[in-house]
């Protein structure tokens, strides 16, 4: 739903499904971070970018800490909190951690994985955006 612009409708539908997920998985299982994540990518998606920043930030080392830094799932959220945190206005932390994220996924994934080369994309976009 996100995807189509619906921010808003998308983010209390993620808030809604982020309070059952912790009540009956738990705060760290890997799938209430993904509607976590989720969740802050449409807070993001509405300009509520310190927010998502924030929720972001600890989705992002939640993940690193129960899955590996090197795990898609903490890369997705690598790559989503770059993004907020260039949408926030910090350019120069975004783009050191989307290149990180990018430098990390070429070494686990490969050059030519799809999620590789989106993430290579985003940091092309950075890079010609602060320039």
């Amino acid at each position: 739903m996100s995807n189509r612009g619906n921010y808003a409708q998308a983010e209390a539908m993620y808030q809604q499904c982020w309070e059952v997920s912790k009540k009956t998985l738990g705060e760290h299982h890997p799938d209430t971070l993904n509607v976590l994540n989720n969740m802050a990518v449409a807070k993001d998606g509405q300009g509520n970018h310190d927010k998502a920043v924030e929720l972001l930030q600890g989705c992002w080392e939640a993940r690193k800490e129960k899955l590996g830094e090197m795990h898609p799932d903490s890369l997705v959220s690598q790559d989503a909190l770059a993004n907020a945190l260039k949408n926030q206005g910090n350019c120069t932390k975004a783009e050191k951690l989307q290149r990180d994220c990018y430098e990390i996924s070429k070494k686990t994934l490969g050059i030519n994985h799809p999620e590789t080369l989106k993430y290579k994309k985003h940091l092309d976009i950075m890079i010609t955006n602060t320039n």
